[in-house]
């Protein structure tokens, strides 16, 4: 072995493993210096993608409303003003502490000024409502029933072939409202209307559509 293959040899031989700052090539030429970060080992690391639940929040403990029908599904007939024009049962849930009356609506999503259920002033711990009744000393607003308006309930009236959406909606007040809604008196009941939803400070609401077969 001449002097410069000892040479070369020798600076091989003094590179460590643990280094790994240069390299040898085949021929005997000594690399260049890595570069930042390429004399670094590289972990590859299997990750799973997980979700954090907060198990304080569960939706059976929301405020809801709930009636005869599924959420979004249609309307029995019999709710509607071509049926029996009865009110629906309904199941109300988890009303929120310091609610002191509860109240409800019934409107058109594309009509919202022309209400076909206001009721005022149940009690807060109300938790069903019987087809076609209501609690006691309620506050009832007047409706517009197809070409009539009374007092109470007034079911869909759709009189074409299109799908209407209904949303019907409750109240959580932290007071009972004082209000006597004139008989009849669409303009009264929306004033009653406006009370509730100035006053409450949640609500729950449940939607349903209606088409005429």
């Amino acid at each position: 072995m001449n002097h410069n293959r000892k040479l070369i040899f020798f600076t091989c031989a003094a590179i460590t493993f643990a280094s790994m700052l240069t390299a040898c090539s085949r021929d005997g030429r000594v690399l260049r210096e890595s570069g930042p970060g390429q004399g670094e080992s590289i972990a590859i690391v299997t990750t799973t993608e997980s979700t954090v639940v907060d198990p304080n929040v569960t939706t059976t403990d929301l405020f809801s409303v709930s009636g005869t029908w599924l959420d979004s599904g249609s309307l029995d007939p019999r709710h509607t003003c071509l049926g029996s024009n009865i009110s629906p049962a309904l199941t109300i849930k988890n009303v929120p502490a310091g609610a002191q009356s509860l109240a409800i609506s019934l409107t058109e999503v594309t009509n919202p000024d022309q209400p076909l259920w206001v009721v005022a002033n149940l009690n807060s711990d109300t938790q069903t409502i019987q087809e076609g009744g209501l609690p006691a000393g309620a506050i009832v607003g007047a409706a517009f029933n197809g070409d009539q308006i009374f007092d109470g309930y007034s079911g869909p009236c759709v009189t074409d072939r299109e799908i209407h959406e209904f949303v019907l909606v409750v109240y959580a007040i932290d007071q009972m409202l004082e209000f006597e809604p004139e008989p009849k008196s669409l303009a009264s009941s929306k004033l009653l209307l406006n009370a509730i939803q100035s006053s409450a400070f949640d609500s729950a609401e449940t939607r349903f559509f209606v088409q005429n077969p």
